[in-house]
């Protein structure tokens, strides 16, 4: 496995950037590719998430390590950088949406993709446009943007329609790729940073994941 640095990113928080994160680092273990992930979220979520789960199950195997990566700390962000740009392996970066902090252009100027979560609504759209925008402009990283947390039972609604009209006009053809909807289900109602995926699970996130997986792969 060559080296490729992949950010999960988003301008508004709860589109599920850190879940996304974590859940593709298992996707890839599963793939059997070395996987890093580095936390750059001030608010540390998969670090946390990764303490309690050990603290719930001591003897877990790990299957994929996490650190945290100081966003304040300048110097260490470079250096970090730096270091992971010469592993062989997959390293994942779970970011806040924040193009003006000079650490996280550090972290975006490195990226070979950014995965961009989004929701099916008007709202989510322009923010995820805006953000994408600006970072085209500044930036060289592929974008991916996933449409998640999905509901079947919203789909026929006029708004999820128009936004998904608008996501396709607005961000697809002008700025990167869309991929396959992540659906809300139980199965997707958090994630575990220790458990492999059981079947539903997979088989929900396999084509969004998966047209990513080829891209960092081919």
């Amino acid at each position: 496995m060559n080296n490729k640095i992949i950010l999960t990113t988003a301008l508004k928080g709860g589109v599920g950037k850190s879940c996304l994160c974590a859940n593709f680092a298992t996707f890839f273990v599963e793939q059997g590719q070395p996987v890093m992930v580095l936390d750059a979220d001030i608010q540390q979520s998969i670090s946390r998430h990764r303490k309690r789960d050990l603290d719930s199950h001591p003897s877990a195997k790990i299957p994929w390590q996490v650190h945290f990566l100081n966003p304040t700390n300048l110097d260490g962000v470079r250096v970090m950088m730096e270091r992971v740009k010469k592993l062989p392996c997959i390293v994942l970066i779970d970011c806040p949406g924040n193009i003006q902090d000079p650490a996280l252009q550090i972290i975006y100027e490195a990226a070979d993709v950014a995965i961009i979560p989004y929701e099916l609504n008007s709202d989510s759209v322009d923010a995820t446009k805006i953000f994408a925008e600006v970072f085209k402009k500044n930036f060289t990283a592929k974008m991916f943007f996933i449409p998640n947390k999905v509901s079947a039972v919203f789909e026929k609604r006029g708004e999820v329609r128009k936004a998904r009209e608008d996501a396709v006009e607005a961000l697809s053809r002008k700025l990167g790729e869309i991929t396959p909807d992540i659906p809300l289900t139980t199965h997707l109602n958090g994630y575990s940073t220790l458990e492999l995926f059981n079947f539903e699970k997979r088989k929900a996130l396999k084509y969004a994941f998966g047209q990513i997986y080829k891209y960092v792969t081919c």
